[in-house]
Formats: C-alpha cells, structure tokens, sequence
C-alpha cells in the first residue's frame, strides 16, 4: 500500500532514528582512547561487503521490504563500515578500501553528495513528476534518458559546490546566522 509505505519511509520519527544512529557512530569515534586505537583493526571491506548483502534479503522470498532491511540491518552495517573506514585511515598501513575512498577522485565526489542531495529531488520532478513533465515537455522522460538526468544533477551539483558550498562570503553569513 503505497499510503502505509510513505508514511512508514517518510516518517519523522524512523528519519530521527536513522539519523541518531550515524550520530552514535560519530561519536564513538570521537571517544576513542589510546586503548581503542591499539586494538587490531577489522578491515573496513567485510562491513561494506556485509551492509550491501542485506540489500539482497529484499530478493527473498520472505518479503522484507526496503525500510526493514535498511533500519535494521544496513544503517547499522555502514555505520559500522564508517566507524572502521575513519579508525583505518588513522592507521599506518590503512587497507585497500580505505585508500580507494581517500582518493582524490573520490573525495571529490563526496564532495558533491550534500548538492547532489539537496539537487536531485527537484531536477527529477522537472522531468519526471507528471504534472510537472507532461506541461513542460509533454511527457515524463523514458528511463532511457536517466544517465542524461543524472548527468545533470552531477553537472548542477558541481557548480552549486564549487560556487556556493566552497564560497567564503557565504560560509561567513552562514557563520553569522550561527551565532545568532
């Protein structure tokens, strides 16, 4: 039912909890001793590989639907895999992964996760919100044309980081309205 399914998805009260949990992991790292950081490290891949494979539980047939899977078994996973990616990174020899993520390709496009966030919901609707698609373009976008929308978001993305999120005057307004 797709009423239930939003209201389940959309709900203030499971967003606060996903949300808690990323803020529990933070912190533990935050508070890790000298004790902590001496203690081996699990390779930051088995948590990545183990959060990805609960996706797979939604092809069962058992019939887990996605805010199950992922409010039970992937956001505590990745968690986890954060948790071990940023202890890795502080090691001397830091794994594959941890190298791979560090990259400055890559740390490049995380760069771009907030705009991209903040971007896609709106750049979708212009193309594929029906009211919206159909009075601007006559139709919603075929699927075939998702790598072009996606081309777009990146696209917007990049100039929103590069010329809003990276812009000194606006992090001093931003500062500003902080303080305030």
């Amino acid at each position: 039912y797709p009423l239930i399914w939003n209201l389940t998805r959309f709900h203030p009260f499971w967003a606060l909890i996903e949300m808690t949990m990323g803020i529990v992991a933070v912190r533990n790292v935050m508070l890790d001793t000298e004790e902590d950081r001496k203690k081996p490290r699990v390779d930051p891949i088995n948590y990545f590989l183990a959060a990805y494979s609960t996706l797979l539980l939604r092809l069962t047939p058992f019939d887990f639907n996605d805010a199950m899977v992922r409010a039970t078994l992937f956001v505590p996973l990745y968690a986890k895999f954060l948790t071990a990616i940023h202890r890795d990174c502080l090691s001397e020899n830091p794994a594959p992964v941890t190298r791979f993520f560090g990259s400055k390709t890559m740390t490049y496009f995380g760069g771009l996760a907030f705009p991209m966030f903040i971007l896609h919901g709106p750049i979708g609707q212009i193309f594929y919100k029906k009211i919206l698609a159909t009075r601007l373009w006559g139709k919603p976008m075929p699927v075939s044309f998702f790598p072009v929308y996606l081309g777009i978001c990146l696209v917007c993305s990049h100039f929103l980081n590069e010329h809003f999120v990276k812009n000194k005057e606006v992090g001093k307004i931003a500062s500003k309205v902080a303080q305030w």
